[in-house]
């Protein structure tokens, strides 16, 4: 039987393993009530977890025989963590800190539940401790939110004012209101699963005030999407047991999985069902459950097999690059095969290493996140390493279309490619396209140029960083009947968008914060200077008698050692979050490229030029010249 799969979302410290351990308690999985501080909390397990008293990994556990809760991080460092659930969601649990408010966390876990558009049930907590008033709450979320958010605690579902919101949400329920008819339970379940409708409880998990409200309300209106018969899985995270196996922790999307069946071209082992930390192996796994397997090697998170639809990006990346100091005595070759292992789990870090500085760097959402893969790696392999100074992750893109050409032929080797890359707006990510017809190229070679498109980070030539935003085309291919090899187009491919981007007018993007700050009043001019100098934006969003909140962008690389700044002349009084919220347009670009040095024809790993065959014998051709001897006109 299909179980709703819900996962709880929120800011750090806003009490989320608190409303876990309520779940857990009032559906009877646990007798006692775990706490953070006390180290015993049911799905904290994890050692560093409990050491450091947050949520790091997101773990699985069963409130019923109905619905399995996924507890996800809270802190930003490891949101990328969270992220990855949510392509397995049925349902969130967006909870939010009576106290705080919407932070700017709060929205970009909004924003995200918009992307994957999974139906939303808000929880506001510690509605036990003073100065909280749930009108002026409610009033802010419908405002910072949704218009769709309505009050479902105990006592307001019902009632001609609860009826009239409801109904003003969608027009042909109002047309039907009007004329007199009253909602029911499955047109409150239709709009909440369309999204235009965000049931609202107010409470504290702490006390357990509002947890059976909550529980009534996703046992009543969110429901399991429709399954097909087709098989089909989808893969949002990978792990290692205390015994070192590789596990695979994936959504059955469709269809039944069963022991020691073939997933692709890899034999699955067995199949767990986690509760909390511990597991049963069961023979099969129905569609619309979360289950463990092992025995994959291949696999990653987004993953998908069968029917299920690969997740193409997620949304949340690290913002800033670290160096790993090697212990003496470590081989750098050991060291970077550790860390693809860690990698594995961890996707986000993007392991890499750099021939030009001789150093293994990391992508990481900071401090916290290097402290956590720290303690990994002493507790799994006994390795102590140490990390440089986090810097600024850069990405690259173009700002007017170019063509690529890309040719590999040494002898017996034959492949040429043609890209157009064209950009995208800010945000847009890498879209990869091909619209040739199989005269012009076989449908095999086209596919196989997709794939070399999307399987490696290709980098820009202003500082080797990453490109994104933009459309890259296949817009011409030519193979040879004899001599042509899978991985001459390999080479073509590489080649094609290196080219192209030597002679395109490229530009530098930064990594931008969102931020929301709290500050004094008599403070409020010095903030706004600051971020004046810092090149972001404020705005004045809600004044009291003593402190502002102010919201706004401002670039990573600027704001990233602000906090202390601020503790300082705020006497620490001053409040500050931030969340990475995407890329612009770098402010000091010319600055930054000095600075990195970056010499785009020394980088071997990503050549531009191109191999030609005369007389028997390949020669190099270099990226200025390719157009005169490609071979397509």
């Amino acid at each position: 039987m299909p179980k709703l799969i819900t996962g709880i979302l929120a800011h750090v410290d806003a009490g989320k393993t608190t409303l876990s351990e309520s779940l857990l308690y009032k559906c009877g999985v646990i007798r006692t009530l775990g706490r953070v501080d006390t180290k015993d909390a049911f799905l904290d397990h994890n050692p560093i977890e409990r050491q450091r008293g947050i949520t790091i990994f997101s773990k699985q556990a069963n409130l019923s025989e109905a619905i399995t809760l996924i507890d996800t991080p809270g802190h930003v460092d490891f949101s990328a963590e969270m992220e990855r659930t949510l392509s397995v969601l049925d349902c969130a649990i967006l909870l939010i800190n009576a106290s705080n408010g919407i932070q700017s966390h709060t929205r970009t876990l909004w924003n995200l539940l918009e992307s994957y558009q999974i139906p939303t049930v808000i929880f506001v907590n510690k509605m036990d401790l003073p100065d909280t008033n749930r009108e002026r709450l409610l009033a802010k979320l419908q405002k910072g939110l949704s218009a769709g958010v309505v009050d479902f605690s105990h006592g307001c579902i019902s009632g001609a004012d609860f009826n009239e919101q409801i109904s003003g949400l969608d027009d042909a329920l109002l047309g039907k209101y009007l004329e007199g008819y009253v909602p029911d339970r499955n047109d409150i379940s239709r709009l909440v699963s369309e999204r235009k409708l965000f049931p609202c409880i107010f409470g504290s998990a702490l006390k357990l005030d509002g947890v059976d409200d909550l529980l009534d309300v996703l046992g009543t209106y969110f429901t399991v999407p429709q399954m097909g018969d087709e098989f089909g899985a989808l893969v949002y995270k990978i792990s290692t047991d205390h015994q070192g196996n590789r596990l695979t922790h994936l959504k059955v999307t469709g269809g039944t999985l069963k022991a020691k069946e073939f997933l692709g071209e890899e034999k699955i082992n067995e199949i767990r069902q986690y509760n909390g930390e511990k597991f049963e192996q069961v023979s099969e796994v129905g569609a619309g459950e979360l289950c463990t397997v092992s025995g994959l090697k291949e696999s990653f998170a987004g993953k998908a097999y069968g029917s299920a639809r690969h997740v193409a990006d997620y949304k949340l990346e690290p913002a800033l690059i670290y160096a790993v100091n090697i212990p003496d005595g470590l081989d750098t070759t050991r060291m970077l095969q550790i860390l693809r292992k860690l990698e594995d789990e961890l996707p986000e870090i993007h392991v890499s290493y750099s021939e030009q500085e001789h150093e293994i760097h990391l992508m990481l959402m900071g401090v916290v996140q290097t402290e956590v893969i720290k303690n990994i790696l002493q507790e799994r392999y006994g390795i102590e390493v140490t990390f440089g100074e986090g810097r600024i992750a850069y990405k690259e893109t173009i700002l007017e279309p170019v063509v690529g050409v890309g040719h590999y032929e040494p002898l017996k080797h034959y492949a040429e490619v043609h890209l157009k890359m064209s950009p995208l707006p800010c945000g847009s990510g890498l879209h990869f396209v091909c619209n040739l017809s199989v005269e012009e190229l076989d449908t095999n070679w086209q596919r196989l140029i997709l794939t070399h498109l999307q399987e490696k980070t290709h980098v820009g030539v202003l500082t080797g960083s990453p490109i994104t935003d933009m459309e890259i085309e296949i817009i011409a291919g030519r193979n040879h009947l004899k001599h042509t090899e899978g991985g001459d187009f390999r080479q073509s491919t590489y080649r094609a968008i290196r080219q192209g981007l030597m002679g395109a007018k490229s530009i530098l993007l930064e990594p931008i914060y969102a931020y929301e700050a709290v500050v004094p009043n008599l403070c409020v001019g010095r903030f706004m200077a600051d971020l004046n100098k810092m090149h972001g934006t404020c705005t004045l969003d809600e004044t009291t008698e003593e402190f502002s909140t102010l919201r706004g962008r401002v670039p990573v690389a600027t704001m990233q050692n602000y906090l202390n700044d601020l503790r300082a002349y705020t006497k620490g009084q001053g409040v500050l979050s931030m969340v990475v919220c995407g890329y612009e347009p770098c402010h000091n670009q010319d600055e930054v490229l000095t600075t990195r040095g970056y010499n785009p024809d020394a980088d071997m790993d990503n050549p531009s030029s191109s191999i030609f065959c005369a007389h028997g014998a390949g020669f190099l051709v270099p990226w200025n010249m390719v157009k005169e001897y490609q071979d397509i006109k």
